[in-house]
C-alpha cells in the first residue's frame, strides 16, 4: 500500500505525441530559450473553459514573472502572475476554474 501511495504522487511528463504539433514546437523553443530562472521552469496542461490550455511557467527566480497561457492552437490567451499577481484569464479566475492538471515538462 505504501508503495502505491509513493508511486501515485510522482510527477510524470506527458508524451510529446499527445500534444498538438504547434505545441511540441513551442515546447522545444521554450526548453532551448535563455530563460532567466535556473529552477522551477515548467509547462502544465489544464482544462479551462471547456478546452485544453497550456501554462508556460518561466521559473521561480522572480515574483514579477508572468506565466503565459496558450490554447491548443498555440494562441496566447492570457498571462498569469506578474508584478500585479494576475489571476484572471478570459474573464475568469484561472486557478479557481482550471482542472485536470497534467505535467508536460519541468526543469
Amino acid at each position: 500500500m505504501l508503495l502505491f501511495l509513493f508511486n501515485s504522487c510522482q510527477k510524470t511528463e506527458m508524451p510529446a505525441n499527445e500534444n498538438p504539433d504547434c505545441l511540441n514546437k513551442k515546447i522545444i523553443e521554450y526548453k532551448n530559450s535563455d530563460l532567466p530562472c535556473e529552477t522551477g521552469k515548467s509547462i502544465y496542461r489544464y482544462t479551462f473553459q471547456g478546452k485544453y490550455v497550456y501554462v508556460f511557467n518561466p521559473g521561480d527566480c522572480g515574483a514579477d514573472m508572468m506565466s503565459d497561457v496558450f490554447d491548443e492552437d498555440c494562441n496566447r490567451i492570457c498571462g498569469l502572475g506578474g508584478i500585479a499577481g494576475n489571476l484572471m484569464c478570459n474573464g475568469e479566475n484561472f486557478w479557481e476554474e482550471a482542472t485536470d492538471e497534467i505535467l508536460i515538462w519541468e526543469e
